[in-house]
């Protein structure tokens, strides 16, 4: 079972990066978008690495 409280920083940062992104591109900045878009690749691949098992 996953456990909520662990998700909601995560989720709340991929969901800051989403917005980050969709306004930038409204606006045409290019830069913004690129940067959204390295935020939600960085928190999935960082819980992805967590998820992983070791060994």
């Amino acid at each position: 079972m996953v456990d909520m409280k662990k998700l909601d920083v995560p989720l709340g940062i991929v969901v800051a990066g989403l917005v980050l992104m969709i306004g930038c591109r409204l606006i045409t900045w290019w830069p913004g978008v690129i940067v959204g878009a390295a935020v939600i690749l960085g928190v999935l691949a960082s819980a992805a690495m967590k998820r992983r098992p070791r060994g």
